[in-house]
């Protein structure tokens, strides 16, 4: 908080960049005033990291941008700390710093030029000399100077214009008033600056002529038109022309007239054109609520914050231009000078982009300028056309544009104008210099398609087959121009139902010639097609092979498989397809294509790329989920049995710990069993069961159903491997996966088999694990009896291998048999043994397992605070494991031992807790028992007569 009565700090940017403070000035240079010139440019909207990066820096970028920005930004407010606190405030996704108007010199410049033109306006010309006096006087030198960034140049060419329009504008004031030497002053030192402005040049041969001084007036014209005959090939344009023979001729019109108004009329000539140029609004449009608010808001909300600029970006189809339209349609009023609009083809399938000097010539064509008189050069170009649209009420439609130098030549440099560009490029430069305001447009919801589709085709068409049109709203992606497609097809065939259409999008491989029209301005694969053959060959390859990818959401790591490139490679071409909008980075480091576009690339794919190719880079894919899997396998799972027999081949650290590898197998849980069926499309089977393995511990857990489809299709591969000891392996996960969903009866069938396998080939440790499940199946058909030969067989047998660990594990499987038959201290016995041995060999697992075993003893036994101790353990380790499925058990249990001890509220918050998870976790028996315990709490907080059933801890 600034202390009472003290004076706001000011900054100044039209010269060097000061922070003016009580103490003195400080001036700033370098990276860290480019920093604060950026934020004062934008001042009181909020600037992205990634543009500010990009404005500091270009491309491309060093490492850590993010990083440095944050380390500038923090010498930065040490600087500025006489400012005041909170000057520089953080507000995602960047920076914003939040001035009064009068805090910053340029906005103060604005201010005054404007009341100086409303002054002048309305025939005011003394208050206008004034003002524009004051908006000049507040000018110390160059703009910037000492500044560093790739911004620098554009921002010092656009305050100059400011500057120069106000010398101007001033010059012509004091024309107006007659005060002709104050006027050759002013304009005498314009031209000097800027010697082919033809606008100062013709004032100031108006100001000598009235001054008596009609020869100089002439050697005046004769100058600029031997400079601009010899630099631009042309001759003066033509109102200048003219003014040169009104002079050569005296004509009479040219004194000083009566008044004001007279004088302006004089020496403007005829008032410039009013262009209309806006194509038809769509007659169809639906939604983008959101987006038309934000363009409200640019176009409503820019007083003196420069040109409002705004760039709808997204995906080939996507209603871009349908968008731009309709929101200049439905605010005309807001633009009565004119609006302009030029068709850029960018990305048209029939035409090369327009050329920035093409367009040009089209603007200043629009207002009234002559052909000849049309500079040759590009930045003389520029330059009229931002003289011309200065101060008026002007909206610039740039539709389909390619890329940033495409557009800025075209871009006014007054603030009374709104820019709206289209792009399928995100258009970085723009955002990183012009502070333009990126609108990315997103698929139409399922609602809104239909909605579209209605006003196509007429709700009687569509309720007439409401199948049919759900799949065409299916379909379509929700993409404007793809629903267009139909809707043109179906209005070709009025008799046609709407099913003929619908067959033909149901399949994926006729998707994309359904929406196909033979005109490539509204075909979508030409669409895709023109954005595809924009892309640089590197980007081109990666984009055709993702369109493989047996699911749409690939990791950074996934598409650097397919590509066979190193991680900091592959991510540039990634960014390079964001930047074209065909992928989304919906997440850090995880992409997304939508599916038409998907389809589209996949035929790319098979129509670019060589056979050998497409199945190399698939290889790698399947390669790429065999290893991270493993490496999470093991951070989750350390200690599991058998795990030297998966693969001789070492596998390298992926994660920082098992709560990341947990977050990676929940990332990709979509695509473990895809990727696994592609493995078995390609013939890979050695990788087909391996990837069974190393899910295992994670379908366990949380994916019983996918647990047992993996190692069902795992069996089936070690079947044509034939390898018995494979074979044997997959037999006993499998037996393990069916006993654990409930279809003990099952399990057995292949747990007996796998056994008989491990006998045949002298394989004791196969034995032993295979006893140990064999256990766990009978006692998840409730028969812990028959279980128990079994357990205690995996125990002699571990004992004889002198697996402690295993030895442990089959401990605590025992215990838990003789508790489930009542037998207490027995059971304590083994648990607290293999307590010991876990704790000994540092298995966190076998740990909360067992202490989770010793609390459900402790809790039949009615020792509750023990029962809590035990509990209690369990659960820090689960959680610490990342393991919150099982924890989802522990906590029930723990709300039972505080039932009973009669402890409702402990009770309802550990069974609230465990409720939470349930749900989270889709486990709906589970969720439903601990929520009618909560609901009979409610109503009766009386304790139950004894211990629920824990998960047998003998599944480990």
């Amino acid at each position: 908080m600034r202390s009472e009565g003290r004076t706001r700090a000011g900054f100044r940017v039209l010269g060097p960049v000061e922070l003016q403070t009580e103490s003195g000035n400080l001036v700033l240079t370098g990276k860290q005033g480019a920093l604060l010139t950026i934020l004062l440019l934008s001042a009181n909207r909020v600037v992205s990291v990634q543009r500010l990066a990009e404005a500091l820096w270009g491309a491309p970028l060093p490492s850590s941008p993010s990083s440095r920005v944050r380390m500038l930004i923090s010498d930065l407010r040490k600087t500025c700390v006489a400012a005041g606190d909170n000057l520089i405030r953080t507000q995602r996704p960047g920076y914003v710093v939040r001035l009064a108007p009068d805090q910053l010199d340029l906005a103060t410049f604005l201010d005054c030029v404007a009341r100086a033109r409303q002054a002048a306006a309305g025939g005011d010309l003394e208050t206008a000399v004034t003002r524009y006096d004051e908006a000049l006087g507040l000018w110390h030198g160059a703009p910037l100077v000492g500044i560093d960034g790739s911004f620098v140049q554009a921002e010092v060419a656009r305050l100059e214009e400011l500057r120069l329009e106000a010398v101007e504008g001033r010059g012509s004031a004091l024309l107006a008033m007659g005060r002709h030497a104050e006027a050759i002053t002013a304009f005498t030192a314009a031209v000097t600056d800027h010697p082919l402005r033809e606008a100062a040049h013709g004032q100031l041969m108006l100001a000598l002529h009235r001054s008596g001084r009609r020869a100089d007036a002439l050697a005046i014209y004769r100058r600029l038109r031997q400079r601009i005959t010899e630099e631009l090939g042309l001759e003066p344009e033509r109102e200048l022309q003219r003014l040169h023979q009104r002079i050569l001729t005296s004509d009479p019109m040219l004194e000083p007239p009566d008044t004001a108004q007279e004088t302006s009329e004089a020496a403007s000539g005829v008032a410039p054109p009013v262009p209309r140029q806006l194509p038809a609004p769509p007659p169809h449009f639906v939604g983008r609520e959101r987006e038309r608010a934000e363009l409200d808001r640019l176009a409503r909300d820019r007083t003196g914050k420069g040109v409002a600029i705004a760039a709808i970006s997204g995906t080939g189809g996507m209603g871009k231009t349908s968008l731009a339209l309709h929101w200049a349609h439905d605010n005309l009023g807001l633009f009565p000078d004119g609006q302009l609009h030029v068709n850029l083809h960018g990305f048209d399938p029939t035409s090369d982009p327009l050329p920035a000097q093409v367009a040009l010539r089209h603007f200043l064509g629009s207002l009234g300028v002559p052909a000849a008189a049309v500079p040759t050069g590009e930045q003389a170009q520029t330059g009229l056309y931002r003289s011309l649209v200065a101060g008026r009420r002007l909206l610039v439609v740039l539709d389909n544009a390619r890329d940033t130098a495409q557009v800025e030549p075209l871009l006014p440099g007054s603030p009374s104008c709104v820019v709206v560009i289209t792009s399928r490029n995100l258009l970085p430069g723009l955002i990183a210099t012009h502070g333009v305001s990126l609108i990315g447009l997103d698929p139409l919801t399922p609602d809104e398609t239909r909605r579209l589709l209605g006003h196509h085709l007429g709700a009687a068409r569509i309720d007439a087959d409401p199948d049919s049109a759900a799949v065409l709203v299916e379909h379509s992606g929700g993409l404007p121009l793809a629903i267009s497609v139909l809707t043109a097809r179906a209005a070709m065939h009025p008799g046609f139902p709407l099913s003929v259409l619908a067959g033909e999008l149901s399949s994926p491989a006729t998707r994309l010639d359904a929406l196909r029209t033979g005109d490539l301005n509204t075909d979508l694969r030409a669409a895709f097609t023109s954005s595809y053959e924009a892309l640089h060959p590197a980007t081109a390859r990666l984009f055709a092979l993702l369109g493989l990818a047996p699911w749409p959401d690939v990791s950074l790591r996934s598409a650097a498989a397919l590509a066979g490139l190193p991680a900091s490679r592959t991510r540039v071409a990634l960014e390079h397809l964001e930047a074209a909008n065909l992928v989304h980075q919906h997440r850090p480091g995880r992409y997304r294509t939508h599916d038409l576009v998907r389809l589209y690339a996949a035929e790319r794919a098979r129509s670019d790329r060589p056979e050998h190719e497409r199945v190399e880079a698939l290889t790698r894919l399947v390669g790429s989920y065999v290893h991270t899997a493993r490496a999470g396998e093991r951070l989750l799972n350390p200690n599991r049995p058998l795990a030297e027999r998966i693969s001789a081949e070492p596998v390298e650290d992926e994660f920082e710990d098992a709560a990341s590898a947990w977050a990676w197998f929940e990332d990709e849980q979509p695509s473990l069993i895809a990727v696994q069926r592609l493995a078995v499309r390609l013939g890979m089977d050695a990788a087909v069961w391996r990837l069974a393995w190393a899910t295992d511990t994670y379908h366990k857990r949380c994916q019983h159903e996918q647990r047992i489809q993996s190692w069902e299709t795992a069996l089936a591969a070690a079947e044509r491997l034939g390898d018995p000891g494979t074979r044997a392996l997959a037999h006993w996960y499998l037996g393990y996966a069916y006993a654990q969903d409930s279809r003990a009866a099952d399990g057995l069938e292949h747990l007996l088999l796998a056994y008989k396998l491990f006998e045949q080939e002298e394989d004791l440790a196969g034995q032993a694990h295979t006893s140990h499940t064999l256990g766990f199946a009978w006692l998840a058909q409730g028969e812990p009896e028959r279980a128990i030969p079994h357990v205690e067989n995996a125990l002699r047998l571990q004992r004889e291998l002198r697996d402690p660990l295993w030895e442990a594990n089959a401990l605590s499987a025992a215990g838990w048999c003789h508790a489930k038959l009542g037998r207490y201290p027995k059971a304590r016995s083994y648990c607290e043994q293999a307590l010991e041995l876990f704790r000994k060999h540092e298995d966190l697992n076998g740990e909360s397992a067992t202490l989770d075993s010793l609390g459900y003893i402790a809790h039949w036994e009615r020792r509750h605070d023990q029962a809590l101790g035990y509990y209690g353990r369990c659960l820090e380790l689960r959680e610490r494991l990342g393991n919150a499925y099982q924890g989802a058990d522990t906590l029930a249990r723990i709300g039972d031992v505080h039932h009973e001890m009669g402890q409702p509220a402990a009770a309802r918050d550990a069974w609230q807790r465990a409720l939470d998870l349930y749900h989270k976790q889709h486990r709906v028996a589970e969720a439903e028992k601990v929520q009618q315990k909560i609901r009979r709490l409610a109503v009766r907080p009386a304790a139950p007569a004894g211990p629920s059933s824990p998960a047998a801890p003998a599944d480990r």
